[in-house]
């Protein structure tokens, strides 16, 4: 019950904060494309899309290459070995993303620079690639749980139907697994969806939309990184304060049903 009123005290506070600016444009600064704080002008389509591609390319690279790790770890790896590369992920999961954001910029953006002649790589292309990084040992070590817990009956039975370990895996063990791994990528989801600082270092702070739309080699903004960049310049109870707690509230929501998409997952699966 504490973490429900806590869930709606949360809600408020954002809906309470965001209500100048609501009152102000309406639900139309969702679609606005231009952000002048200046001029009162207040759109979160840049930013919202430049989410949208920095989780999109996170998750693109992140779950084939978790999944894989933990069909090997889980499938084929030793128990020692599975130990070692289980730890191994743990101890990536709890690195601050602080430090995943000075890697890359002391790594990825000169890599990307030099690879693909970008004039800068603080790109969404890097704040995805970064991400990715970070959601990985999630994804790895919740997957390989789910792998693991297929019963022995199940492997033994399908064995003996003839299944080699091939057919065994994609017919019985993954869809076996499936509602477990689906729980584990949306999960990842939410924490890459709020990781504020290592994109913040990594993607640029261009509030315009890309042109084209696609154009992931451009700086740009996402909702975290404008709330971290312009929050210490807004005045409380301005509107400039009330266009950032509308960014706040965007994330809230889109967590909301990211838990809500987990749960049931869990519960229909």
């Amino acid at each position: 019950m504490f973490a429900a009123l806590a869930v709606v005290v949360v809600l408020v506070f954002l809906l309470h904060a965001s209500w100048p600016l609501l009152q102000a444009q309406g639900l139309g600064f969702v679609t606005e494309p231009e952000w002048y704080p200046y001029e009162d002008i207040y759109g979160l389509a840049p930013a919202l899309l430049g989410s949208f591609w920095v989780v999109s390319v996170a998750l693109l690279m992140a779950v084939p290459l978790a999944l894989s790790a933990a069909i090997m770890s889980a499938e084929l790896l030793s128990p020692r070995l599975r130990s070692g590369v289980r730890f191994s992920m743990e101890l990536m999961a709890g690195i601050p993303s602080v430090v995943y954001g000075l890697l890359g910029l002391w790594l990825l953006l000169p890599f990307l620079e030099s690879q693909l002649d970008l004039l800068t790589g603080r790109t969404l292309l890097a704040a995805g690639m970064l991400l990715a990084l970070m959601a990985i040992p999630t994804i790895m070590v919740l997957a390989e749980d789910a792998i693991s817990g297929v019963s022995i009956e199940q492997r033994e039975t399908a064995m003996q139907l003839g299944l080699d370990w091939p057919a065994l895996l994609y017919r019985v063990v993954l869809p076996q697994a499936w509602p477990g791994i689906r729980v584990a990528i949306l999960l990842a989801l939410g924490r890459v969806m709020g990781e504020t600082v290592a994109v913040m270092l990594v993607v640029g702070s261009l509030d315009r939309l890309p042109e084209p739309f696609y154009n992931l080699l451009l700086p740009a903004q996402t909702l975290t990184s404008r709330i971290g960049r312009e929050m210490a310049e807004a005045d409380m109870g301005s509107l400039h304060w009330a266009a950032l707690m509308s960014g706040g509230l965007v994330l809230a929501l889109v967590a909301i049903a990211v838990s809500l998409m987990a749960q049931r997952s869990v519960r229909h699966g």
